[in-house]
């Protein structure tokens, strides 16, 4: 069982359009550093960078009951982190960057994954593509981050929820429903269970 976070950021092709290439990867790199901290600090795996967006595994590396909620609160640092980093490029006179981030848990297979010349530890299943399909709704449903009915029902009662509409996406059959986080619990303030049990 496995936690999927993937992230993209919105208008990316018209930022590369504006940017000379040595700034426009000073702006990614950045971004990528100030996410992947964002994921590491929340007990993730950030497992591949695809273009501009973020591939991460939560629960992958090593059992973790908490990891739906681990996920979720690296996506809100994510989002803390985004709008830091945007005063900084605001600074420098260049655009700011939007973050679309969908999350999904499931079952799959974790393992080495690749051809003889390159092997990649990886998460194969149906919940990569759903989180993949999810994060494409944050436009529809202008919200930042989107998380699976599936993986609602594991969070952390005091994350702040509201139900989408539900939207069929590429390659699913049923309507996704999916919920906007609006905000989470302190990460000073672990809940009960966590504290009892970590």
């Amino acid at each position: 069982m496995v936690t999927v976070l993937f992230a993209d950021l919105v208008g990316s092709t018209a930022m590369s359009d504006r940017l000379e290439p040595v700034v426009l990867a000073r702006v990614l790199n950045g971004y990528f550093q100030r996410m992947s901290d964002a994921i590491h600090e929340h007990r993730g795996h950030v497992a591949h960078f695809l273009g501009d967006g973020i591939v991460a595994y939560f629960g992958a590396l090593q059992p973790n009951p908490w990891q739906s909620s681990d996920a979720v609160r690296a996506a809100l640092a994510m989002r803390a982190a985004i709008r830091e980093y945007n005063v900084e490029l605001g600074r420098e006179g260049l655009p700011s960057l939007s973050l679309g981030i969908g999350i999904d848990r499931g079952l799959g297979l974790v393992g080495l994954v690749g051809a003889r010349e390159r092997m990649e530890y990886d998460f194969v299943g149906r919940t990569v593509n759903v989180a993949a399909r999810v994060q494409t709704l944050t436009r529809i449903h202008q919200a930042d981050i989107l998380v699976t009915e599936a993986l609602s029902a594991e969070l952390d009662a005091r994350f702040v929820l509201v139900p989408m509409p539900a939207e069929f996406v590429k390659g699913i059959a049923e309507p996704v429903v999916t919920y906007a986080v609006r905000e989470g619990p302190s990460a000073a303030a672990p809940s009960v269970e966590e504290a009892g049990d970590r």
